[in-house]
């Protein structure tokens, strides 16, 4: 078998409603995305997807489909998809970066395959440790009470872990957010914070020192990626795990995080860290030093959610706790089916072949901004 073309599709889909982050995303209104085909000759055709979201990652849609077309594809026709290792190291060489661009056709060689031998990807990954996990419930940067009011809508739907955004007000805000929070439904649900960068150490320490025992469960980046050292005196005083996310892309930075003990936990998201082979090692590699993974999500369509699942399932070191399979919920739309896969805040893990996720070619086209193909 052999790889004879690529299409990339760009697509922007709105949020059901807007979603406020931190102060460095600000308040976004649509997600934008680029799936990947990857046709051979037999008829096959393999799925992926890349979810840039700028200052979240350096790339953007449109570096996407340049990069994929002008340094990946040339490397890619031609050559045989089952060869997922040989050609993931072929392009170690040539392709510098861009892991979201390498993370959908990774994705779609995954899929590719286990079309192919008629295998879900776990299979591939190495087999399932679970068929099913819980679902973390986010809710954006709000007041107590309007925090309150989406953590018990969370609740009702069954949600029992919620991440509460924040990082966008003033620190003694978020003081009062988490203390509230945490005296109403801290018997009911575990509470993740999550940052996104926008703290400095400095309001980190205030964040802790300031909610006294009203903790969450964990602390995901409050800080900017970079700061390593930061991190290490965050997680010296830390009343919680802390978690990277922002901060491990790639492997290195994987490795540069356990060296300095900086925190417990890593966030993978599969488009984020350049696909599965590349997460899978992260994951790997977490696990050998005694870290957990919280599977987490880049504002994902059905693809990458999928090829997430297709992980997150095979992993023995996953944190106790929901994780990040709803992205698909929160869009006005989706191309694909996931979100059959989610009932009760409980995703199953579909038994199709490959990443087990069908595509919508009408929905595809509706949401398509741009387009190109490589031959």
């Amino acid at each position: 078998m052999k790889i004879t073309a690529l299409e990339l599709f760009h697509l922007s889909i709105p949020f059901a409603k807007p979603y406020k982050l931190s102060k460095v995303y600000g308040t976004l209104r649509d997600a934008q995305a680029v799936v990947v085909k990857v046709h051979t000759d037999e008829g096959i055709i393999g799925l992926g997807e890349a979810d840039p979201l700028n200052p979240f990652s350096d790339e953007t849609p449109a570096t996407v489909m340049v990069v994929t077309r002008d340094m990946i594809a040339p490397h890619l026709l031609g050559q045989d998809p089952l060869r997922i290792s040989a050609l993931e190291s072929h392009l170690d060489l040539m392709v510098h970066g861009n892991l979201l661009a390498r993370g959908a056709v990774n994705m779609a060689l995954f899929d590719l395959a286990g079309k192919y031998h008629n295998l879900p990807a776990y299979m591939l990954l190495g087999g399932i440790c679970q068929d099913k996990l819980p679902l973390l419930g986010p809710i954006g940067s709000g007041t107590p009470d309007e925090d309150a009011d989406a953590i018990q809508k969370l609740i009702d739907e069954k949600y029992e872990t919620i991440m509460i955004k924040m990082g966008a007000l003033p620190i003694d805000d978020e003081i009062k957010r988490m203390i509230t929070a945490h005296k109403k439904f801290s018997d009911r649900i575990k509470i993740i914070v999550d940052a996104n960068q926008g703290w400095t150490v400095a309001e980190t320490m205030r964040f802790m020192d300031g909610i006294g025992d009203h903790r969450p469960v964990l602390i995901e980046q409050p800080i900017d990626r970079h700061d390593i050292h930061g991190l290490q005196r965050i997680h010296r005083r830390a009343p919680c795990l802390l978690s990277a996310d922002e901060g491990v892309a790639a492997a290195r930075e994987a490795t540069a995080l356990i060296r300095a003990r900086a925190v417990d936990a890593f966030s993978i998201k599969v488009s984020k860290n350049g696909g599965l082979s590349k997460a899978k090692k992260i994951a790997e590699t977490a696990d050998a030093f005694g870290l957990q993974i919280l599977m987490n999500s880049m504002l994902e369509f059905g693809i990458t959610q999928a090829a997430s699942l297709q992980l997150g399932c095979v992993l023995p070191n996953l944190l106790d706790m929901g994780h990040a399979y709803m992205s698909v919920l929160r869009m006005a739309d989706d191309i694909t089916d996931f979100a059959g896969n989610i009932s009760d805040s409980v995703v199953t893990v579909p038994s199709e072949s490959g990443l087990g996720v069908a595509l919508d070619e009408d929905k595809l086209k509706k949401y398509t901004r741009d387009y190109l193909k490589v031959d």
